[in-house]
């Protein structure tokens, strides 16, 4: 008896029929995007969402090639998400119907047919059993892997096969009952059909409802934008009332948006310009009222441009910060500054000697000079100039440097020592030995006193070289 029951399982999952319908390039392309206040927008191709936004490409027309296409962003939490992803799951469906449905259900029907003809030529009982059960799961399985194609026929199948089970299992000795059998084995219906693809008219109202969401001002005109293209481009497909009545409000729209522009650009005008005059006071109980005025004139202009408005308020501490920093910085050089004078009148005549005998160490760097008769009284002056820099106490911002320059001093005297070795010896290794000491004193005393020079400029100015520098007065 199971044979014949066998023969109609394997008829009914073979049989090759009408069941999956092909939907339209449109209708598979087409995702939707459903709002919780009703309203809907096309999505052709699936939506992303990107944290807390989704962006798709909205189509402008669907009756020609190429279509064109809008790129959308709006904020994800409009979206009523359980619709959305269940109307994606129908369009999959649809999709998967259309193009590779027939081939795999045709593919895995002979597979199960197989498993069956097995059971039929199989000897051992519980050898049949066993096979005709993993056919079974094999078949309970695929809808739901595959958005629930063909269901009728594999509920259809199942029940057939479920009496061949049962037979088999009787067969066996196994008179329970069991519950894995079709009456307790549910199976995914297969999602609704997608929607018609919209009109053309029904495409205008769509990109209005984007521009109406969008929570960007240049994406807002740019849809309304494509909005009045759309108009002009199909108006004699569309009634002329409501053709009429839909340029009348989408032009509103775009010249209030226009309004809003102009007003919030003129807000950041003169916003700019009062925040330019308050970095020359610097003070902060200005700066709050700059920004209360700015947040109280966003508020009665509806808080149309968040972004905007913050990044305003953003300038606006920015320079008020470095206008105080500025001013801090100024005040506290001030206070400085007659240590410094202090510092520059007691060393001047010090930097002086040694950037005279500057030259005579770049001759002694490049082991060309200078005479013995140049270094003896220049060495000297360089050591009497030493005795008194030493003694003086620099201000806390130029002890580091001048501590530097006392070993730039000390390694000038030595390389002029060295020299005059070199030149009573006329040894080489010596001469070699009071160019590095040169080299070492010019760059040290180089870096040092640039170092305390730009220290001493006002702020805003600086010094690149402190051999270049004139001393101060």
């Amino acid at each position: 008896m199971y044979r014949f029951f066998l023969v109609g399982c394997i008829a009914v999952l073979t049989v090759s029929g009408g069941n999956a319908h092909a939907q339209s390039a449109a209708s598979r392309l087409l995702f939707r995007v459903f709002f919780a206040d009703g309203r809907v927008l096309s999505s052709y191709g699936e939506w992303a969402r990107l944290d807390d936004h989704v962006v798709f490409s909205m189509p402008t027309q669907l009756t020609r090639e190429p279509i064109e296409l809008h790129l959308v962003t709006i904020p994800a939490q409009r979206i009523d998400w359980p619709r959305t992803e269940q109307y994606a799951e129908s369009v999959r469906a649809a999709a998967y119907a259309a193009t590779r449905g027939d081939a795999d259900f045709s593919a895995f029907s002979r597979d199960v047919a197989k498993a069956l003809n097995d059971v039929a030529s199989t000897r051992d009982p519980a050898a049949r059993l066993a096979t005709a059960q993993r056919a079974r799961q094999k078949l309970a399985d695929w809808p739901a892997l595959h958005y629930g194609y063909r269901v009728a026929e594999v509920r259809d199948a199942l029940d057939t096969l479920d009496e061949v089970i049962a037979q088999l299992r009787v067969s066996v000795g196994i008179t329970r009952f069991d519950l894995s059998l079709s009456a307790n084995t549910p199976l995914p219906e297969p999602p609704p059909p997608p929607l018609p693809p919209p009109t053309d008219a029904e495409l205008v109202e769509q990109f209005v409802a984007a521009a109406s969401i969008s929570e960007d001002p240049a994406q807002r005109v740019s849809l309304l934008q494509t909005v009045m293209r759309l108009i002009d481009r199909a108006i004699g497909l569309m009634p002329a009332a409501w053709a009429t009545r839909m340029r009348s409000v989408v032009g509103g729209d775009l010249e209030r948006e226009r309004r809003t522009e102009q007003a919030y650009a003129d807000l950041r005008t003169r916003t700019l310009t009062e925040t330019a005059k308050l970095a020359a006071r610097g003070r902060l109980s200005d700066v709050e009222k700059l920004r209360h005025s700015v947040t109280l004139e966003d508020q009665r202009l509806g808080g149309q441009r968040a972004g905007e408005i913050a990044a305003l308020l953003s300038t606006i501490d920015l320079v008020a910060a470095t206008a105080i920093e500025t001013r801090e910085t100024k005040e506290a050089f001030e206070r400085r500054a007659p240590a410094f004078r202090r510092y520059r009148r007691s060393t001047n005549s010090a930097f002086k000697v040694f950037e005279d005998a500057a030259t005579a160490l770049a001759q002694v760097r490049s082991m060309n000079g200078p005479p013995a008769h140049v270094i003896e009284p220049l060495s000297k002056r360089l050591a009497r100039a030493n005795q008194g820099f030493v003694k003086v106490t620099a201000p806390d911002e130029l002890a580091p440097a001048h501590a530097v320059i006392v070993s730039a001093w000390q390694l000038a005297d030595n390389a002029f020592r060295l020299r005059l070795q070199a030149i009573q010896a006329n040894n080489i290794d010596t001469a070699q030995r009071a160019s590095s000491a040169a080299a070492g004193a010019l760059l040290l005393y180089q870096q040092a006193r640039a170092e305390q020079l730009t220290a001493m400029e006002p702020p805003g100015r600086r010094r690149s070289s402190g051999l270049d520098a004139q001393p101060a007065k």
